[in-house]
């Protein structure tokens, strides 16, 4: 009777979790999609592996049933594969001698009790182990005095996990840095420097005057994150990797430069707190292990990517986003607070969404937002000191995906104060280089590439405009194009691009000097040109969209 009403209450409680997840998440995709009813998920693996046909999102810390309704708890993504209850699995790997296997003894309900019995079996080795955790990755260190290429492994009373190895033993990349940082600052603008100056960032500023090159003049390829990143990773306009919808389930399908350093032979590594990076649209792509960990800061997300240094060695690629900057109208840190001018604390609340252009400059805002960079600034000190230490020739890589809507001084969606962004190269190949041509963040994956000396399969191409393009359901399609001199914003009415028209659409078009965006140009030559661009660029994306629907 009692084991009933435990059920009972159970179905009860997690029925009223669902409602809240609902209202908490409302209509946007989740992982776990469950997120109540299952503690984790397993997926399909899109890196393509044979062996690790499976990926699963599982929880990266303890949890019970009261405080599984977490959407936001830390979760980590790893390649698996699956092996159920009472059975054996044997399975094949690179030849080593030191490895580090990845298990986790999974409990849908978190109601079972008792350790879980694990035995493995390899070279001349037999070992049982006691697993105490659910849901959860145990790291298992594997040694051998002899070399062995496969490993068997035996479950218990309940299904198992088994993740991709990492290799403690593999041999270091000749002629290549042993570390690759990838540093992403969401919403960051380079107006900020050009307002304040490095003083802002100082730690940033000195780590790469030792080999950077400051770009002055780049832009980000959207006007927000999904969009954004999707390009950066895949080097790929909007007009091509098409993850614009905020409710869709679409997939990075393109290669990613994690894809690319993956088989170069870098163990990768992501660690992120940004809401729309997660394996619903596979940011996950290509790296060996990803953690989501949406309610924590820049201290947790700089902790881990220590902890990854400290555990794995080798020759290691991170990947590291933040949004606590993005997050600066929100209440800050003391120490913030306390170097905040009095009068700031009183700024303009936002209204609607990213895409309203109804917020113009805001000094409290301004104010507020200067000093939440420099306190990050501090913070990345810890990072900048970690990554010297594990590798002084490390290639490091910050900047950001958009830029803020409350310094411009115009109704443009697409001004320069949203999309000129910070943009700093760490190749220890230049000394303190300050660039100042026009940019595009999407070029990354080519510049690795190619400062690696590696295939370059982006297939970069510039033509000496930058282009910045806005695709979000129900709203005009828009165009930034940016040359050395000018600026041309071009948008298409939305019903344009759901009906595919090519042929009969009426574009609205200006044009305006480079520096001075609330001045209007006369129509010349250069306008043309840029229009044809803008044009072609809308076919582009009509062509793309038609072969996908």
């Amino acid at each position: 009777m009692r084991q009933f009403f435990k059920k009972i209450a159970f179905k009860f409680i997690n029925f009223n979790f669902k409602l809240l997840v609902k209202q908490v998440a409302k209509d946007k995709s989740v992982m776990p999609h469950r997120v109540v009813e299952d503690v984790y998920e397993i997926f399909d693996n899109i890196n393509e592996s044979q062996m690790f046909d499976k990926k699963i999102i599982i929880p990266y810390q303890n949890i019970t049933t009261l405080d599984r309704i977490n959407i936001y708890r830390p979760y980590e993504i790893l390649e698996i594969k699956t092996l159920l209850k009472k059975s054996t699995l044997d399975l094949n790997i690179d030849t080593t001698k030191d490895m580090l296997l990845p298990l986790a003894v999974l409990d849908l309900n978190l109601t079972e009790k008792g350790n879980d019995k694990i035995k493995l079996s390899y070279g001349s080795n037999e070992v049982e182990l006691e697993l105490k955790y659910k849901n959860r990755f145990h790291y298992l260190p594997v040694k051998s005095n002899t070399k062995i290429k496969q490993i068997k492994i035996q479950s218990d009373r309940r299904d198992i996990v088994v993740g991709k190895p990492i290799y403690k033993d593999k041999k270091l990349l000749k002629d290549s840095p042993k570390l690759i940082v990838h540093i992403f600052v969401d919403a960051l603008t380079q107006c900020m420097i050009e307002k304040f100056g490095y003083e802002i960032m100082p730690n940033t500023e000195k780590f790469f005057s030792n080999g950077g090159i400051f770009y002055t003049n780049a832009y980000a390829q959207a006007e927000w994150t999904l969009s954004s990143v999707a390009g950066i990773l895949t080097g790929k306009y909007t007009n091509k990797h098409l993850l614009y919808h905020p409710r869709r389930e679409d997939k990075i399908s393109d290669i990613t430069i994690a894809d690319v350093l993956n088989k170069e032979g870098y163990t990768t590594f992501a660690c992120t707190n940004i809401p729309k990076l997660t394996a619903v649209n596979g940011y996950d792509k290509g790296f060996d292990r990803y953690i989501l960990a949406l309610d924590k800061d820049y201290n947790y997300i700089i902790n881990e990517a220590c902890e990854q240094l400290d555990a794995f060695g080798g020759n290691q690629y991170l990947f590291l986003s933040f949004f606590d900057v993005h997050e600066a109208h929100t209440l800050q840190e003391i120490s913030t607070q306390v170097v905040t001018d009095l009068e700031h604390f009183t700024y303009k609340e936002m209204s609607g969404n990213s895409k309203d252009t109804s917020i113009l400059y805001d000094e409290g805002r301004v104010g507020v937002y200067k000093n939440s960079i420099t306190h990050f600034d501090k913070k990345l000190q810890r990072l900048y000191k970690a990554i010297d230490s594990y590798d002084e020739e490390a290639m490091v890589v910050l900047h950001s995906d958009h830029g803020v809507n409350f310094m411009t001084q115009t109704n443009e969606l697409l001004s320069k104060e949203r999309e000129k962004v910070v943009f700093l190269y760490k190749n220890n190949k230049n000394n303190n280089k300050i660039d100042n041509g026009i940019k595009e963040i999407r070029e990354i994956p080519s510049m690795i590439c190619n400062d690696l000396n590696i295939e370059n399969r982006f297939d970069y191409e510039y033509d000496g405009c930058a282009i910045t393009e806005s695709l979000f359901p129900n709203k005009d399609y828009e165009l930034a194009i940016r040359d050395e001199t000018s600026v041309l914003f071009f948008k298409v009415p939305w019903r344009d691009v759901v009906q595919r028209n090519t042929d009969n659409y009426k574009y609205i078009a200006s044009y305006h000097p480079l520096d001075c965006e609330v001045e209007v140009l006369d129509r010349d030559e250069n306008y043309h040109r840029l229009i044809l661009i803008g044009e072609r660029h809308y076919k582009t994306l009509i062509v793309n969209l038609s072969d996908c629907a």
